[in-house]
């Protein structure tokens, strides 16, 4: 996984980087039938669903929201949601490969990406008249933004580089992606098609150091991250267990974002109630420097676990 200090980080607009992020947390709530908070100034207008395969069967699921700027109609947020279903780990953990082809006009090298993010994007099932994907560049259509910005958080932030890519090729117009805790998508050849596409400046990955999905799926499947990277760093406080969800969570990335990116440099050490057990407190310090691959950790620590219990 690659990462940046936060002098070489890019610099992230506070206002349009916490209205994705609340976007983004909007979705979730949609799927799961609760009242949601649009982000300040956007109204939500429309949604979109998406194919979740499983085994020979599968569902079509609620997958994402269209927001529109209240005093700019031609702005528009497309938020993705993340994984929330049984269904959606399936998909997680489908990491063989499959080609990417954008809806129209091509791309080289040809990119090769996981085969369950790229099954929910372009899939249709049951009575689904139209895959995520078309669905997509159909809202396109509808509403002809003149500025498209999208987003989405873990699973969601997958399925946002994967539209933010074909789009580029298919129908280039005025997008930026920033998504948050975004698993790695694609290969080499994914990447490289990705980052010749799509500037740096119009792609940014915020995450959290000490979150262990954005190093997923482990380096041996020859994985790699796309854009540029902003990073946060915040865990429980006092825990020596890693409490995964509280650190993968898209509210606590929320709350440390909204103390960092008012700052000059855009980093925060502070503490916060946890959003997952709210007992906890959650701490919030700078990036440590270099990079870690919790995901080779967590493979190393199974191997080890094995061993042991093949030696009993």
């Amino acid at each position: 996984m690659t990462t940046t200090n936060a002098s070489a980080q890019p610099t992230l607009d506070p206002t349009l980087t916490i209205a994705l992020a609340v976007a983004s947390k909007a979705a979730y709530d949609y799927y799961q039938g609760l009242p949601f908070q649009s982000p300040d100034g956007y109204q939500q207008i429309d949604a979109w669903t998406g194919w979740d395969a499983f085994l020979i069967s599968g569902s079509e699921e609620k997958y994402g929201l269209v927001f529109q700027a209240i005093a700019s109609p031609g702005t528009l947020i497309f938020a993705f949601r993340g994984t929330d279903s049984d269904m959606d780990i399936y998909e997680d953990i489908r990491f063989l490969t499959t080609e990417f082809v954008p809806s129209s006009g091509t791309v080289a090298p040809t990119p090769h990406v996981a085969s369950g993010f790229y099954s929910i994007y372009d899939d249709r099932g049951g009575a689904m008249a139209q895959s995520m994907r078309q669905q997509l560049f159909a809202l396109l259509a509808k509403y002809q933004p003149s500025q498209l910005y999208v987003t989405g958080h873990s699973l969601g932030a997958a399925l946002s580089q994967l539209f933010s890519l074909d789009l580029a090729i298919s129908q280039p117009m005025s997008a930026t992606n920033i998504n948050f805790s975004s698993p790695m998508v694609g290969t080499i050849d994914w990447q490289t098609a990705y980052n010749a596409t799509i500037p740096p400046a119009s792609s940014i990955r915020v995450y959290n150091y000490w979150d262990y999905v954005p190093t997923f799926p482990p380096s041996d499947l020859g994985f790699h991250t796309v854009g540029s990277a902003f990073q946060t760093a915040f865990y429980v406080k006092g825990e020596w267990f890693p409490h995964e969800l509280s650190r993968h969570s898209v509210v606590n990335l929320t709350t440390v974002l909204s103390h960092a990116l008012p700052a000059h440099p855009q980093q925060w050490v502070g503490e916060f109630p946890d959003y997952i057990q709210p007992k906890w407190t959650m701490l919030s310090k700078l990036p440590p420097a270099g990079a870690v691959s919790w995901a080779d950790k967590i493979g190393e620590h199974m191997r080890f676990e094995r061993s042991l219990r093949a030696a009993a």
